[in-house]
């Protein structure tokens, strides 16, 4: 019985060890990157015509832009794989991560595409060449951000559940969603193009220079849209009043007209502002 029981207690004293052993190797991991900035660079003209394509998911991303011929990535605390992992590949994406950082970098065409490759929460810094366009996909439900600022590229977003802040850019803009927030401050509208915002669930919020020329189309289902901007929208011949058709369709001029910009939301008021 003696023996017995000594085998029982030295059994025990090794899973112990083993234990302990593993939850070293795991804090020692974890310490590891604790505090580091971890960075990827790609080159890219800093030209129209050349895009930098995301999808991301269950992250939080700043997309900056910047005046260089380079994509500059930053994560803060990237932990990656655990050290069991070793020699193993993941499953439930299968992009290799070739950057250190939970990210599958690639050139193509005219431009550089980022995917994610972890189900890891993640905090990124995308440095991109300020003209070129910009294209965002959100790849699932789970919880985000995203703030976009100092572009004068084309933005396409496609966003699922994640709210969306686009600062100093000029667009255009093209951005649908489902259940998002979204405001974006224009430091002025090209005219090239049109712009569209499309809303299911979420306010739309944009800000615009006083002498922005612009034909607005705009439509809340379930919300009520305000503006401080004059829209010269059209009166009713003999009753003087704006003219709504469709009931919730309502169509503006600014400053004379100008490029096409499409508001549109189901549930969800909508706030279209002079920029100050």
């Amino acid at each position: 019985m003696k023996k017995l029981m000594l085998l029982a207690s030295l059994c025990l004293l090794l899973n112990s060890s083993a234990t302990l052993a593993q939850i070293s190797t795991s804090s020692t991991r974890v310490q590891r990157n604790q505090g580091k900035t971890l960075t990827h660079t790609t080159k890219l003209e800093n030209a129209k015509g050349n895009q930098v394509v995301v999808t991301m998911s269950n992250s939080d991303v700043q997309v900056i832009g910047h005046n260089s011929n380079e994509v500059v990535i930053e994560a803060k605390n990237y932990q990656g794989a655990p050290a069991r992992a070793a020699g193993l590949k993941p499953l439930y994406n299968q992009l290799e991560d070739n950057t250190g950082l939970g990210l599958h970098v690639i050139k193509e065409n005219n431009g550089v595409k980022i995917s994610k490759t972890t189900r890891q929460d993640g905090k990124y810094i995308i440095k991109v060449p300020k003209n070129v366009a910009v294209v965002f996909h959100e790849t699932n439900w789970t919880d985000g951000n995203l703030n976009m600022s100092d572009l004068d590229g084309e933005i396409e977003l496609k966003l699922q559940n994640w709210n969306a802040s686009l600062t100093n850019i000029t667009g255009p803009v093209v951005a649908n969603a489902t259940n998002s927030d979204i405001v974006i401050k224009f430091s002025s509208l090209n005219q090239s193009k049109p712009s569209a915002v499309s809303v299911i669930t979420g306010t739309v919020e944009i800000y615009l220079p006083a002498g922005t020329k612009a034909d607005f189309k705009m439509k809340s289902v379930q919300g009520q849209i305000y503006s401080d901007l004059d829209m010269n929208i059209p009166k009713e011949p003999k009753s003087n009043l704006p003219r709504m058709t469709g009931g919730t369709n309502i169509q503006g001029k600014t400053n004379g007209g100008g490029v096409e910009m499409t508001l549109y939301t189901i549930s969800g008021d909508m706030f279209i502002r002079k920029s100050k």
